[in-house]
């Protein structure tokens, strides 16, 4: 992942005027120095991002590059851990006492590795996928262990009772009967969601830090939830990024859905609404 970093240059006036005449533009390792936010400079930038590949790029405030940002969108899939938790707190839900549904259909190693480390956290992971048979065979050396998931893919009731929904790669749920009140975790760039759902779907994060990162003091006006976000995507690992997300201890600042920030009476309308469901359960049984 090619990273840019996008800051204005400090210059005098002479070396204002000539580097704007001329469009020039440093560069030093990937770091770009523009003279100005001129419409001519910032086009040329574009160009020269393109010219060397640049994924994504980070700014300094008040600069106005119309190029691919982090969003708080990557990092919702490496933080899963902390989004869940986050969840369920607000939910006034114990995490060991709690049970989440993973949907799931590429058996990859990272995907394997956030099955794993979401059975340390909660009571049960059931996973939900189309590929029965090698979830099953991650199910029985699971077991091995001591540590149990279930795998299934009954479209009518697989869903149906799930309060916290992990979506890692999924593009609908339109052939399941889902719980239309749930928490939908989706860490999928395009996933189309029911019309008929009222929950709450999370599809960004923004993250923060009380510790001091390297990254910090070399980009002192730029969005700190954007420089961590793009250091964890220079990382190839899943172990890694979580590794680093450990460390320097990220916690969760804000949580987004499809336009803007969840503010916390959904959460407390989503505690009523689970809290109710419960009771109705009991009866029923």
């Amino acid at each position: 992942m090619n990273i840019g970093y996008i800051k204005l240059d400090k210059l005098n006036k002479i070396q204002y005027i000539f580097r704007n005449t001329f469009k020039i533009i440093n560069k030093q390792n990937n770091c770009y120095y523009i003279p100005s936010n001129n419409k001519k400079i910032l086009n040329k930038l574009k160009e020269r991002l393109e010219k060397d590949k640049i994924d994504y790029i980070v700014k300094e405030e008040g600069i106005n590059c119309e190029y691919k940002e982090p969003n708080g969108k990557y990092i919702v899939k490496y933080i899963l851990p902390e989004i869940v938790k986050e969840c369920l707190m607000k939910l006034e839900k114990e995490e060991k006492l709690e049970e989440i549904y993973i949907c799931v259909e590429k058996f990859t190693k990272e995907n394997i590795q956030i099955v794993e480390e979401m059975c340390e956290n909660v009571k049960v992971v059931n996973i939900v996928t189309s590929n029965i048979r090698q979830f099953q065979e991650l199910e029985k050396r699971l077991e091995k262990r001591e540590v149990y998931i279930t795998v299934s893919n009954n479209k009518r009731k697989s869903l149906k009772r799930a309060n916290v929904i992990v979506n890692i790669d999924f593009d609908d749920f339109k052939s399941y009967n889902v719980n239309r009140n749930s928490i939908i975790i989706n860490t999928k760039e395009e996933f189309n969601l029911l019309k008929d759902f009222e929950g709450i779907c999370i599809e960004r994060v923004e993250v923060c830090t009380n510790k001091v990162m390297r990254i910090f003091s070399e980009m002192e006006n730029i969005n700190k939830s954007k420089l961590i976000e793009t250091e964890i995507m220079k990382l190839k690992e899943y172990l890694q990024k979580r590794e680093m997300i450990k460390t320097n201890k990220l916690e969760i600042r804000k949580i987004y859905g499809r336009r803007n920030e969840i503010e916390s009476k959904e959460f407390e309308n989503m505690k009523r609404n689970f809290n109710q469901r419960g009771r109705s359960f009991l009866v029923e049984n």
